[in-house]
């Protein structure tokens, strides 16, 4: 344990990869039971996270996979089908395995009770009544000139090695040339060497590596090593210890004979006669052993693209970045006051190699959303079982990148959405049949990004949320609701501790989670809003920032105050004449490329009292899909600017994003361009 100790925080964050690609593929292999490329993915997985498992010595882990992976091989036969039954098991399964994995994770030895699920993976394989296949048999082989390359390893010994291995083939030793080719995804390389060669060490000698010792623990070669090795174990045996190790692709084993020993001294008695023909020379020695050793070294060179990094050394990266953003904002602030012209180039190059910097680190951060939604599938099939409901998750644009951070704190809001769209709004087979629905319901989760924001939205065809019956549970709950409008009335699921479900079960309830879901959305800068109807369905439509960290905008003035608008969602800015805004019952609005659409005159929305711009500038917005006119007196230019969060005091402001801070040190507030435009649209389209 001690000599993996190093190797565990990366043998975590590949379990964990393997295991999500498991509930991935079985999920796959339900619906699709013929497809036999997802048993082949499923049966590499299930195999490299076996011998991960008893690589780093978990027992327990390594067994239940063992047996699960027997299974695996009997689907991609074809003795057992993938029902139902089957694949139940099979998450139970993994289940148990992520249990042993946090297990191992807080420090624990792991062994948890799999007695059950064993006896129930036996009972399958008894059923069958036929073995599972060697795993061995269906390993690849490298390609034939290994030959070759043994007579070339026995070229780089010298004569006190062949002279070890003549002798040892008379006590019965063996002496065999190995090949061993490592999956080239593999990210423990130098760790699968080492178990290797401290395996092969306990019965033999190696006399020979190619890479050395060296090159391999520091993982500076490709994804193939060769050695030569002395031992009294036979080949099959020799074999099977190197396959035990998880993320071996193929090896391949020639034994050195009397024969190779031969001809290889035959070969060196001919190179060191002097009076030896050239010729006859290049017929004696095999072409291989002219072969660049150094080749296997440039192919690694090319392997290794790619490096892990603490999330914290990118936030510390982001910060730096943010405030070069901030001074070289102030350097050009100064250098338009003096005019210097020689500073123009060397502040222009400054410029251009921090915003070089600047999309660097965003781009390092963002990750796609898939990164949270590739687990729902498989909770929305346990819980539709759970609740004997037919339903169907379908997710779109999960290719949709957002920050990091943004990301990472999605996870929760979006689980308690999905699990009260299958409590509350999806009814059941019987229900929805009564109603003329498709008894199979369906769950969409759709984003895509627009300018600096990303929409989010997660929507069922279920029975809706029902108006009177949230005036039923506010009056019981002493809340006033004969003021408001249906839309509002709806709104009432966010308030802290409401629930209209009259009976508490494991999934829903208790009056917890809509309240969290929109302050957690609150906190990333995004808003969220119900869109329902009775027996049509629900929808939860969210707005959330493409980054919490540096943005273009444009920067304005409303009466004497600086305002600063995330330039993404600007499609034109226009100065009209007076008479072009037109005033309605419902408010201002302007005719822009054959629609009419609404004026929001900034300083009423942000309560700032000053006279009226006679001819004020209109920064038409994209919001959702709609278009919006916002009056602004004048501008002041286009910046890049670092989002800074604003207090506790201010939390509960939300017409503001956050603030910058201005070269010269001022501070401007960022509007949330989205949570003004909603304002507007409840008035405009209620």
């Amino acid at each position: 344990m001690d000599d993996n100790s190093k190797y565990r925080e990366l043998f975590f964050e590949e379990t964990d990869e393997h295991l999500q690609n498991l509930n991935d593929q079985v999920m796959e292999l339900e619906n699709d039971p013929e497809r036999v490329s997802i048993l082949d993915e499923i049966f590499r997985s299930a195999h490299t996270l076996k011998g991960m498992a008893a690589t780093m010595g978990y027992t327990t882990m390594a067994e239940l996979t063992h047996k699960m992976e027997n299974v695996f091989e009997l689907l991609k036969t074809g003795k057992l089908a993938a029902d139902e039954g089957i694949v139940t098991l099979i998450f139970d399964c993994l289940d148990k395995l992520s249990a042993i994995v946090e297990d191992l994770r807080a420090g624990n030895e792991g062994e948890q009770d799999t007695a059950t699920l064993k006896n129930k993976l036996d009972n399958l394989l008894a059923s069958t009544k036929a073995a599972p296949k060697d795993e061995t048999v269906s390993e690849p082989t490298l390609n034939e000139t290994t030959m070759d390359d043994s007579n070339f390893a026995l070229g780089k010994l010298d004569s006190s090695d062949i002279s070890v291995i003549r002798d040892a083939h008379e006590k019965n030793y063996h002496a065999f040339f190995i090949k061993v080719r490592l999956d080239e995804t593999s990210m423990m390389k130098n760790a699968r060497v080492y178990v290797v060669i401290n395996k092969l060490e306990k019965s033999g000698d190696i006399l020979y590596s190619d890479p050395d010792v060296v090159t391999m623990e520091n993982e500076d070669f490709g994804n193939e090593f060769t050695i030569v090795y002395l031992t009294k174990t036979e080949k099959t045996a020799v074999e099977e210890q190197i396959l035990e190790t998880s993320e071996i692709e193929c090896v391949v084993i020639h034994e050195i004979t009397a024969e190779d020993l031969n001809a290889e001294t035959a070969v060196v008695e001919a190179a060191l006669r002097p009076e030896a023909d050239e010729h006859n020379a290049e017929t004696e020695i095999n072409p291989t052993i002219t072969a660049k050793p150094k080749q296997a070294t440039n192919h690694s060179n090319a392997m290794n693209q790619s490096i892990r990094v603490d999330i914290e050394k990118l936030d510390s990266f982001m910060n730096l970045v943010s405030e070069l953003v901030i001074y070289r904002t102030r350097l050009e602030e100064i250098n338009d006051d003096l005019q210097r012209s020689e500073l123009r180039e060397p502040l222009e190059q400054v410029s251009r190699i921090a915003t070089d910097l600047q999309d660097l680190v965003l781009k390092i951060r963002m990750q796609p959303l898939s990164v949270v939604t590739n687990r729902f599938g498989r909770m929305i099939r346990d819980l539709s079982n759970e609740l004997e409901k037919d339903i169907d998750l379908v997710i779109e644009g999960d290719d949709t990148e957002l920050d990091k951070t943004v990301v990472s704190e999605l996870g929760e809001p979006l689980i308690h959405l999905l699990r009260n769209a299958v409590d509350h709004g999806v009814e059941t087979p019987e229900a929805r049949t009564a109603k003329g629905k498709n008894p199979k319901g369906t769950i969409r989760i759709t984003a895509y990004q627009e300018g600096n924001r990303v929409f989010l939205t997660v929507s069922d065809d279920g029975k809706g949320v029902n108006p009177s019956v949230i005036k039923e549970s506010a009056a019981r709950k002493g809340i006033e609701t004969d003021h408001l409008s249906d839309k509002e009335i709806q709104q009432l699921i966010f308030h802290p501790g409401f629930s209209t479900a009259k009976n508490v079960t494991n999934i829903s309830g208790r009056g917890v989670g809509m309240d969290v879901v929109k302050q957690k959305i609150n906190e990333l800068g995004g808003t969220i809003e119900i869109i329902s109807e009775v027996d049509k369905g629900t929808s939860f439509r969210m707005s959330l920032p493409l980054t919490l960290s540096i943005i273009q905008a444009l920067l304005v003035t409303v009466g004497t105050a600086q305002f600063a608008l995330p330039l993404g969602v600007v499609r034109k800015v226009i100065r009209p004449e007076p008479e072009e805004i037109v005033q309605t019952h419902t408010g201002e609005v302007y005719y822009f490329e054959d629609e009419t659409i609404p004026v929001i005159r900034l300083q009423d929305s942000l309560d700032i009292h000053t006279g009226v711009e006679e001819k004020p500038y209109l920064i038409i917005v994209k919001i959702d899909e709609r278009l919006y006119a916002l009056t602004v007196d004048n501008l002041i230019r286009q910046q890049e600017i670092v989002i800074k969060e604003l207090g506790k005091e201010l939390k509960n402001i939300n017409k503001y994003l956050g603030a910058t801070i201005m070269g010269n040190g001022n501070i401007i507030l960022i509007l949330d361009i989205t949570a003004i435009c909603n304002e507007r649209n409840v008035a405009v389209y209620a």
